[in-house]
């Protein structure tokens, strides 16, 4: 018999992931401002939920590669210019 303890999954972020996250969100907005483009512009172009922009640009949300592609298609730019992060 097999006893399993599940004990609370938590992902933990190293400083680098959160430097690149901010980074990332921080490329993302000054991309979008330059495209005068509001959070809520990108979010429909993308079919997403402003908040969730919001969330990106702080770096306080954890991004899919595939919702990278979405933004970078949503900007019309490719996906090296999104994450050049080197400002």
């Amino acid at each position: 018999m097999f006893i399993i303890l599940l004990i609370g999954l938590c992902i933990v972020q190293t400083n680098n992931e959160k430097l690149f996250l901010k980074n990332l969100g921080a490329n993302i907005r000054a991309i979008r401002l330059s495209k005068k483009m509001t959070q809520l512009d990108l979010a429909v172009a993308m079919d997403n939920y402003s908040e969730q922009i919001g969330r990106i640009e702080r770096g306080i949300s954890d991004v899919r590669i595939t919702t990278i592609l979405r933004i970078a298609n949503a900007l019309e730019v490719s996906l090296e210019e999104l994450l050049v992060l080197d400002n």
